[in-house]
């Protein structure tokens, strides 16, 4: 890494600009392009010295072309020393960059808009420190917008015990101009790939502040229907969750008022309600599927649920209903009995134990047919989802 920069969270981002290496170093009789020519910034937030943050690092780098690609390492809260040290052997690299950022704020959102603040590169793109790149996928995903030049190239995912994840699901057999309600695009909160800088910066796009969890939902949204050219990677290399950090701050249980206020943060937004109608039901079925049954499902005992969760629910849920009411048509008949229970007054979390046994024990007929069934092949409907499933396989 060419140098390590210390910044505190109210620094002037002019400065960083003018801090950051200027890439034209000669490193192991390689020659690195110049700084205009990178074609890809990629931010990585650190919270904790004892992440593989090494490994992502030489995940991104290997196999790509010399000097393409900068990745910005973004120790948030903590001293860079350690990560430098971790870093060791890239020392005289520039293509490594380390910076401190301290906020105060347990959320990944601030060090990654800070990131977002020091890139420079036409394309940008965001990954955790926990997580690493299948063999030759930066090198594919370069490859594509190089010559296709989209706004956002979205890439495969997969865990890391190797399940691939279906997301988005597009319609058959499409990858390019995928269109946010047809593509289902909202279903893909990570905005994971390839970024153009540039549209990142017309939108305003950021990282939604101070939340836990969540903080992707409203930048990723904002972004897919914002009438952008995105691609869909789907046959390239993978992106790689991590599962061998001893926790992850993404998947720690929260009170149901944290878990729901980015979502609520989202449906507030100027941007959601200029939405086409279709697009705003859209994306409210994916927060009512995805989000709010997902809260519940979490919680199928009594006392999974803590003061004030079932309350907290039952109003999240209410609102986010109200900003599009035809987005509980292609959900089941289970889905809606269960999301039924969940808005009832006098629910509780006995009650709500009990919606989700019936849930998870329902008919295979109801948790395919909506309660209108001429909805049933509604491109939310669960039948398109699966069908879908098996032909994207």
């Amino acid at each position: 890494m060419a140098r390590s920069m210390k910044s505190s969270a109210t620094s002037k981002t002019s400065l960083f600009r003018r801090d950051l290496p200027a890439l034209s170093t000669n490193v192991g009789g390689e020659n690195r392009v110049a700084a205009s020519e990178i074609m890809v910034d990629v931010v990585i937030p650190v919270h904790d010295v004892t992440r593989p943050t090494k490994r992502a690092v030489e995940s991104v780098l290997a196999g790509t072309p010399a000097g393409a690609v900068r990745v910005l390492i973004v120790c948030h809260n903590i001293d860079p020393e350690g990560i430098e040290a971790q870093l060791a052997e890239y020392v005289h690299d520039s293509s490594v960059t380390v910076v401190s950022f301290a906020d105060g704020i347990k959320s990944p959102a601030g060090p990654f808009n800070h990131g977002l603040t020091l890139a420079t590169a036409p394309y940008v793109s965001i990954m955790g420190s926990d997580d690493f790149l299948e063999p030759g996928a930066m090198a594919a995903w370069i490859a594509h917008v190089n010559v296709s030049r989209p706004d956002a190239a979205l890439v495969p995912l997969r865990h890391q015990h190797g399940e691939l994840l279906m997301n988005p699901l597009t319609r058959w057999r499409r990858s390019r101009r995928l269109d946010p309600v047809r593509d289902r695009l909202f279903y893909r909160t990570a905005p994971l790939g390839l970024l153009r800088l540039a549209v990142v910066r017309e939108l305003g796009l950021e990282f939604t502040a101070g939340m836990p969890v969540g903080k992707d939902m409203a930048f990723s949204a904002r972004l897919w229907a914002a009438g952008k050219r995105i691609d869909y990677l789907v046959r390239t290399p993978a992106y790689i969750i991590g599962a061998d950090a001893v926790t992850r701050v993404t998947t720690q249980p929260r009170p149901i008022s944290e878990a729901m206020a980015a979502v609520l943060d989202l449906v507030a937004r100027d941007w959601f309600t200029g939405l086409t109608t279709s697009a705003r039901r859209s994306l409210v079925t994916k927060l009512l599927r995805i989000h709010v049954l997902g809260a519940v499902i979490t919680r199928s005992r009594a006392e999974s649920w803590g003061p004030g969760d079932t309350d907290a629910l039952r109003s999240s849920a209410r609102e986010i209903v109200m900003r599009a009411p035809g987005a509980l048509a292609p959900l089941s008949r289970a889905d809606r009995s269960l999301l039924d229970a969940v808005i009832d007054i006098g629910s509780s979390a006995v009650s709500l134990a009990d919606a989700v046994e019936r849930h998870r024990t329902s008919s295979r007929l109801n948790r395919i047919v909506p309660r209108n069934p001429l909805r049933l092949f509604d491109r939310e409907s669960n039948l398109t989802r699966f069908v879908l499933y098996r032909l994207n396989r």
